[in-house]
């Protein structure tokens, strides 16, 4: 075999670096939505939902029901989940648990999560920016919590998935869908992932402020804050004429 010429070599190595461009290149989304207090869907990235919508994942509900939808990303247990879930309990809620591979630790609060019909959610396994992955390393990412999970709790596999902070390009996108996963954004949020307890009676204003039909609310539970500013947050959503919907409401009724 002969050997490869200078310019071969040379072809070879920008085509491999092509190839790895082209792999990056993907435009990256950090998810963000512009609210309003008009009670209707928020503005979007454009094109991030455009990704959303061409691979099976979604931001809202069904914006013909005054309902609203609770989801939650937990990275670690602060301490202040159980108060959470006696809450939803109390109100017969259901709700959305985005969980990372550390917190499948927290066994008791899981399996509680699960014994009252809440939903858990894929929130990758290291909490990883996905966009500055390669391929195999936002599979292995989000793949590893699924089995992780599956292994600790078995029952049928993860329906959700949500990007660690809201960042994805079409690569993580693609791959979660070829994990039969779908990508679940918001289209509400506030700041409450801090240590120090946010202001319960400003932000459950805030997202009273902002609630519209099918809209899917952000949460985290980081700090005392949160659990009290629920307590303050569901008679205003009452008062609004809405519900809360459960989790797999969001999905097709053939996905069931």
């Amino acid at each position: 075999m002969k050997k490869m010429s200078r310019f071969g070599a040379v072809l070879a190595a920008l085509l491999f670096g092509l190839a790895i461009f082209t792999a990056f290149s993907s435009p990256v989304i950090s998810w963000g939505v512009v609210p309003n207090t008009r009670e209707e869907p928020p503005e979007p990235p454009a094109y991030g939902a455009e990704l959303l919508a061409a691979h099976d994942g979604f931001y809202l509900g069904d914006t013909s029901q005054k309902k609203v939808y609770f989801t939650f990303d937990l990275g670690y247990e602060a301490g202040y989940t159980a108060e959470v879930l006696d809450l939803l309990a109390e109100h017969d809620i259901k709700a959305a648990f985005f969980l990372c591979s550390n917190y499948l630790q927290e066994s008791e609060l899981v399996s509680r999560m699960l014994a009252e019909g809440h939903q858990i959610g894929n929130h990758t396994d290291r909490h990883k920016d996905l966009p500055t992955l390669g391929d195999e390393g936002i599979k292995t990412d989000i793949a590893t919590m699924g089995e992780k999970f599956a292994a600790q709790y078995g029952g049928a596999p993860l329906r959700f998935f949500r990007p660690p902070q809201g960042r994805f390009c079409e690569r993580t996108l693609k791959t979660a869908e070829s994990l039969g996963l779908k990508t679940t954004l918001w289209s509400i949020a506030i700041v409450d992932w801090g240590r120090e307890p946010i202001d319960p009676v400003k932000n459950a204003e805030k997202i009273a402020s902002r609630l519209h039909p099918g809209a899917v609310v952000l949460f985290h539970i980081t700090n005392s804050g949160t659990p009290k500013m629920l307590k303050l947050l569901l008679p205003k959503i009452a008062e609004k004429g809405y519900g809360v919907g459960e989790p797999g409401e969001l999905v097709k009724s053939d996905e069931r």
